[in-house]
């Protein structure tokens, strides 16, 4: 089984407005709403895929509600835990700018806290686990340190998906899979990395990272793929910030799909380009047959 901890979820409302001004009334040109987060959009691809997939982390009020509805009409498996506060909404005004005013988030008591580590207990060996650093404002990155040491004494995989506050804490607790952005990596190595020239002077350290597979997205409009032998990459078209998150989680779930299910680390990569390719040409996440139809028209370049 693949759980997928979204402890920060989000009701995510967008407007489409062509010709956005401040100070005036806009009228939108499209209304989605959304259940977002890192883990819930991963769960979203991974059913895609046709993996069994659970998604788990808090959820509160009618927003909470929302998220955990949405996700049963997808057939997704939710076992949230039900905390005091609303889940948070979140507004993204889009079209040539984007605008975003993110919720603070709910607070987390001690209960709901120890109720989802208790409940996260339940993993063992086979399963695999992704866990983010974007969690409530009340909580510290010492659950992540909780939840990492869970898998392991259970003999679990994890996947991380980790921001430069914290690279340094969980790089080398010995993932499946890591997403690391080039923030991070300039972060942990003191640097500026703005060409594949600049990334590929630390791909020595990078694959010495302890962690199976690191991902690292965007650089020249290329995602990149170390492990302990090889460097892969595949290019994909300009991003509008807006879609980011959506294009990172799909490489994610595309990659530990395939994986898990064949070790070719190759196929799987492909894979990720593939859901990355298919995110970019829907205002939601793809759907299995948006991402057959990327499959088949995918180039992966080996580096090295």
């Amino acid at each position: 089984m693949i759980y997928t901890v979204t402890m920060n979820p989000a009701l995510e409302f967008v407007s489409e407005v062509t010709d956005f001004k401040f100070d005036k009334n806009n009228i939108s040109d499209f209304d989605l709403m959304l259940p977002a987060g890192k883990g819930i959009n991963v769960s979203r691809i991974l059913k895609q895929l046709g993996l069994p997939t659970v998604a788990t982390g808090f959820a509160g009020g009618f927003t909470g509600e929302f998220v955990e509805d949405w996700l049963r009409r997808e057939d997704i498996k939710s076992e949230f835990v039900r905390i005091d506060d609303n889940t948070r909404i979140n507004i993204k005004i889009t079209g040539t700018t984007k605008t975003v005013i993110e919720s603070k988030g709910p607070s987390i008591s001690h209960q709901e806290l120890q109720e989802l580590l208790y409940y996260l207990s339940r993993v063992k060996e086979g399963d695999t686990v992704f866990l983010s650093t974007a969690f409530p404002r009340n909580i510290t990155e010492t659950v992540i340190e909780r939840m990492i040491a869970i898998c392991k004494a259970n003999k679990a995989q994890f996947v991380l998906d980790i921001d430069e506050y914290y690279l340094e804490k969980f790089a080398d607790e010995g993932s499946l899979l890591e997403n690391i952005s080039v923030k991070c990596l300039e972060h942990l190595f003191k640097t500026k990395i703005n060409s594949e020239s600049d990334l590929l002077k630390w791909k020595n350290e990078i694959s010495n990272l302890n962690s199976k597979f690191v991902v690292v997205p965007f650089v020249e409009n290329k995602v990149y793929l170390f492990q302990k032998d090889s460097t892969y990459a595949f290019e994909i078209d300009e991003i509008a910030n807006q879609k980011r998150d959506f294009v990172i989680d799909s490489i994610i779930a595309g990659f530990i799909a395939t994986f898990i299910r064949t070790s070719d680390y190759e196929k799987s990569f492909k894979m990720a380009s593939a859901c990355a390719q298919a995110s970019l040409k829907t205002k939601d996440l793809p759907k299995k047959f948006q991402i057959d139809d990327c499959f088949d028209d995918i180039n992966i370049v080996k580096i090295g």
